[in-house]
């Protein structure tokens, strides 16, 4: 029996930049998800969901469901698209990373799963692979045009740290965190989709934006390159390449513990994110406007928007205090139950228990 750990993301600057292959930094928290798993005996995957309360199973059909258990088949589907084999195993899920909320619950899945398969079937992968099994189950089985970002930050997660990464080459950096900080994550309660119509719609039009220029990159585009495209295309694909530049210049705050640098950018981002992206909601933006005119040094959505989740850079030790403080008026303006965490920088997805 083996007990893999998996942790959520929360992904500092570089939104909506993974699909356009340009560059972004994440860092895995210490929120995540447990899977504790043993080889079944027959040939059959049954696995027992805390947060859902309710085991399902499936064989070699793998077929969609419309269910959480679509996430642990997509990645077996993965495996066998690559021609190895997967073990059916008896399972159990549990963890305190809340559900589609911006912290990447699905990815965490995915590599919860596609660790213990890689422990357990002896597939012999590589984290990179791994992060490639838990993408190829989204794009392929799901039908979620999703990018890397999510996974690499769950496999690639350490202590301390972000993830400098960039999602063409899938080069990476560790960027330290400074000590004397912290991150502070508000869920507004809006539970999202990705799978969503208005995820894909950004998807297919930055997409589009990039054949019309004729790159494969978004980091290869330059401003005045925009006015060849539509109305449209030219204003998503200019909130993606200034996002690019934003995430250069907070990794070099970072390298340099420039934390009042790296806090006007990430408000910076969200703005241009809810202007030009069309993906914030009021109550992302009044988390934004109340952090930053409550002591943090910046704030700002975290994951796809539509909901899900902000983020504020503060001072360490501050976070909790302000969580509370946002919470309080935030009920009062909206009839959401919003929540918040502070987290910390942590390791990526990995076994932590193995039992005869």
């Amino acid at each position: 029996m083996i007990t893999v750990r998996s942790p959520g993301r929360v992904n500092i600057i570089g939104e909506h930049t993974d699909y356009a292959l340009g560059y972004v930094m994440p860092m895995a928290i210490q929120l995540g998800t447990t899977f504790t798993a043993e080889p079944s005996l027959d040939e059959r995957t049954c696995i027992f969901s805390e947060a859902m309360k309710e085991e399902l199973c499936f064989g070699d059909e793998l077929v969609r469901e419309g269910r959480w258990i679509d996430y642990v088949k997509g990645v077996y589907y993965a495996i066998r698209s690559r021609g190895l084999r997967y073990m059916h195993v008896s399972g159990r899920l549990s963890g305190d990373l809340p559900m589609s909320s911006g912290l990447s619950s699905s990815a965490s899945l995915e590599m919860a799963i596609a660790v213990a398969q890689n422990e357990l079937a002896r597939l012999g992968l590589s984290r990179l692979e791994l992060a490639r099994l838990g993408v190829t189950a989204e794009n392929e089985f799901l039908g979620i045009p999703s990018g890397i970002l999510d996974q690499f930050a769950a496999v690639m997660g350490k202590e301390g740290k972000a993830v400098f990464t960039d999602t063409e080459t899938l080069n990476y950096e560790y960027v330290p965190i400074p000590e004397d900080v912290e991150f502070l994550v508000f869920h507004t309660g809006i539970r999202r989709a990705v799978a969503g119509t208005e995820y894909s719609e950004r998807v297919k039009v930055v997409k589009s934006a990039l054949r019309a220029l004729g790159v494969s990159s978004s980091k290869y585009v330059r401003e005045e390159q925009l006015s060849r495209l539509d109305e449209l295309q030219r204003k998503r694909l200019g909130y993606v390449i200034r996002e690019n530049s934003r995430v250069l210049a907070v990794r070099d705050a970072l390298r340099s513990g420039d934390v009042v640098t790296t806090g006007r950018i990430l408000t910076e981002a969200h703005w241009d994110l809810a202007r030009n992206y069309e993906v914030s909601v009021p109550e992302l933006d009044f988390f934004v406007e109340f952090a930053t005119s409550h002591g943090a040094y910046g704030a700002r959505l975290t994951g796809a928007g539509f909901g899900g989740a902000a983020i504020a850079l503060v001072d360490r030790g501050k976070g909790e205090q302000l969580g509370r403080e946002a919470e309080e008026e935030y009920v009062r303006r909206f009839p959401h139950r919003p929540q918040h965490w502070v987290v910390t920088p942590a390791e990526g997805a990995r076994v932590i228990d193995v039992r005869p």
